[in-house]
């Protein structure tokens, strides 16, 4: 059986896409028209879909201000797309329906000059579009900023000890990085379908301040409110996309360092939980593919929380990839023994080279004196048994020290 390969992005969707939140919006209010004040006699709901990211355990969840406080214009159109779908207005006279008739109304409460009705609703894993009941957990919008370009909202769910994304503690990614984009989008890449899913894509950084990355790719308007992380999942920006121009949708991120302000100025620290760590360090062992201290690891976290479904299936993955390719450690021991022994064999070599180098110099004083004790320069002398002419490197086996 194969080891389970790694995907594109798996080792960000691993820490931070199990921080991803649904956040689906939903307003009920009525048309009213300008010209004459009548009403249009029955209400109507709008909904609004977007990401957030989860920034704090006890709930507290980052977006878009327009994700949760869209423009009255905004919403005013989503209201008329509503209405002529109740029409059946012809798909191809819809906009020019809403262009002709946003002018003339007014999107708003039960009473005059009220704001519609708001509920807010937030789903972690595959969330189901309309979903009011558990797992979706309803949701409090508890600060924004003023709207604007870098306008931010802090949404609190009705739920706690929640995994949280990790800021990064340097959020100026180069312009050659990659950042890994993670936000909500229908399962499957089927627009019609009523489940979503977090989605991981590339995404190019093209531009940069102190506020805002600017950047490039496969991203949409419905990715408002998505993460934009490193590889290791930790936030670089929180993801903002404007309706699409002649030159497409402009697409840019809030940097960490200006949410850290937000953050701060909500009194909402970033924090991570101490389960959140623990697989986090676990993970950083199944990457560098050190097997068995992610299993021990991630065994030892299941312990203290077995519903944590992220933990048990890298503790298998890890079990399976141990299995197959081995350790990392122990690959590594076993090619330092290799390489203990080639040096060891190296040194042995050198040796007996030397040993034999110093023979020959013994050897050739010997033969010197014998020289010069007999024939004279030039002549020949004898070294045991064979013959050495002067200048010969023939190689001699030494029983002993040459005689003087």
């Amino acid at each position: 059986m194969a080891a389970p390969a790694l995907t594109p992005h798996e080792r960000a969707t691993a820490v931070a896409g199990r921080t991803m939140v649904y956040l689906e919006t939903t307003y009920r209010g009525y048309l009213t028209y300008r010209q004459d004040g009548t009403r249009h006699r029955e209400a109507l709901v709008v909904h609004r879909a977007c990401s957030g990211v989860v920034v704090n355990p006890d709930g507290y969840v980052l977006t878009t201000d327009d994700c949760v406080r869209p423009d009255p214009s905004d919403l005013l159109a989503d209201a008329l797309h509503t209405l002529a779908g109740q029409r059946r207005i012809d798909p191809d006279q819809v906009d020019e329906f809403v262009a002709a008739t946003r002018p003339t109304a007014v999107f708003s409460g039960s009473k005059a000059g009220e704001p519609p009705s708001t509920t807010v609703y937030g789903q972690l894993g595959v969330a189901d579009q309309g979903r009011t009941t558990a797992p979706a957990a309803p949701a409090t919008v508890v600060s924004t900023q003023s709207a604007g370009e870098d306008a931010l909202a802090l949404v609190k769910l009705q739920r706690s000890s929640l995994p949280a994304v990790e800021l990064a503690a340097d959020p100026t990614p180069s312009r050659d990085a990659e950042p890994v984009v993670l936000s909500y989008r229908p399962r499957g890449g089927d627009a019609t379908s009523a489940e979503y899913a977090v989605r991981a894509g590339s995404a190019t950084v093209t531009g940069r301040d102190p506020a805002r990355l600017r950047l490039a790719g496969d991203l949409r308007t419905e990715d408002r409110g998505g993460a934009v992380v490193d590889a290791w999942g930790r936030l670089l920006a929180l993801l903002d996309v404007t309706p699409a121009t002649a030159g497409g949708p402009a697409v840019a991120g809030v940097t960490a360092a200006r949410v850290a302000d937000f953050l701060a100025a909500a009194g909402v620290p970033n924090t991570v939980s101490e389960v959140d760590l623990a697989y986090r360090d676990a993970l950083r062992d199944y990457f560098a593919g050190r097997f068995s201290a992610a299993v021990g690891k991630l065994d030892a976290l299941l312990r203290d929380a077995p519903a944590h479904s992220w933990a048990r299936t890298y503790r298998d993955r890890a079990r399976e990839r141990l299995a197959v390719d081995g350790d990392a450690v122990e690959n590594a021991g076993t090619w330092s023994r290799y390489l203990l022994s080639a040096v060891a064999g190296v040194l042995v070599i050198a040796a007996i080279g030397e040993c034999r180098r110093r023979a020959w110099r013994l050897l050739r004083a010997a033969q010197l004196r014998a020289v010069a004790a007999g024939s004279g320069p030039g002549g020949e002398g004898t070294v045991g048994d064979h013959a050495v002419a002067d200048g010969d490197t023939a190689a001699t086996t030494e029983t002993g020290p040459p005689s003087g």
